[in-house]
């Protein structure tokens, strides 16, 4: 035994050469692993950006939910911008965990999340789950954001908008509404009845009072002209404002019609159980 093992050296693997080598080669392949995948992973999404969308803090969550919900009190809208430490110019905006304005896109993936995951216990609970319920909802969630963020990109080309909104803040922007569905489906269930309808039109009030003075900077970014054209043009834009602020009524109704009507056709059909062919029961 001592023979078969003179080879090998027993003081522990760091002391020998051959592991050594294992652990090298291991390390060199897992590094040109990583290095291949972020690369290849960047031509399609931009990695560094998706981080400062991501980086938030428990503080900052509390305190976007407390906001999305009770939005009237709020003061300062403005975004703080993030400067350079060489030159001092503006090199764009805070991560939502330094700023409360910032658009993050934790709490929307979160919240949508939680919206599907709430169709299929709710559709449980009248069993009446399918798995297909949550491909569906969540499919029709999406298929909402799209629509939304294409709506106010193409409000904004056609009302001559120029800013430097990027296509992720208007995903964000569309993705808290999902925050007021929650508590209205939550509501449904703890507190069903005429009250319901009253935390689902003050939910969607929050969000497009949210909406309408968030979206203010990228809708209107010139404030300064005093022209005719210029007076025209921003009225136009304060209209749009108010239609992207009213839609998320709509957008809110699409997302809960189809749970609530489950929901309704379950309370009047109670299920039964099945006829027993043969007349007799078998054991």
């Amino acid at each position: 035994m001592s023979e078969a093992y003179a080879g090998f050296d027993m003081s522990g693997l760091p002391n020998n050469q051959a592991a050594q080598l294992g652990f090298q080669f291991a390390g060199s392949a897992v590094h040109a692993g990583h290095e291949y995948v972020e690369r290849n992973l960047n031509r399609y999404v931009n990695v560094s950006m998706l981080r400062h969308y991501f980086n938030v803090s428990n503080s900052y969550v509390l305190r976007k939910i407390q906001l999305l919900l009770f939005p009237f009190g709020h003061k300062h809208w403005t975004r703080l911008a993030l400067r350079s430490e060489h030159t001092g110019h503006s090199a764009g905006y805070k991560p939502p965990r330094e700023d409360l304005n910032s658009p993050d896109l934790y709490i929307p993936v979160m919240a949508v999340v939680t919206y599907v995951l709430l169709v299929g216990i709710v559709t449980g609970t009248k069993h009446m789950f399918h798995p297909e319920i949550l491909g569906v909802t969540a499919s029709k969630a999406l298929a909402v954001v799209v629509f939304e963020v294409i709506l106010v990109k193409l409000g904004c080309y056609l009302l001559g908008v120029t800013s430097d909104a990027q296509f992720l803040d208007l995903v964000c922007y569309s993705g808290y509404k999902f925050i007021g569905i929650i508590v209205t489906l939550v509501a449904r269930y703890l507190v069903p009845g005429w009250t319901t309808w009253l935390i689902f039109f003050y939910t969607n009030l929050a969000v497009g009072f949210f909406l309408l003075r968030s979206l203010r900077h990228i809708v209107l970014p010139d404030t300064t002209s005093a022209t005719a054209t210029g007076v025209h043009h921003r009225k136009h834009r304060i209209h749009f404002l108010f239609v992207v602020a009213a839609l998320q009524l709509v957008f809110s109704w699409i997302l809960l019609f189809n749970t609530w009507t489950l929901s309704g056709l379950a309370e009047q059909t109670p299920l039964t159980p099945p006829p027993i062919r043969g007349g007799r029961p078998r054991y």
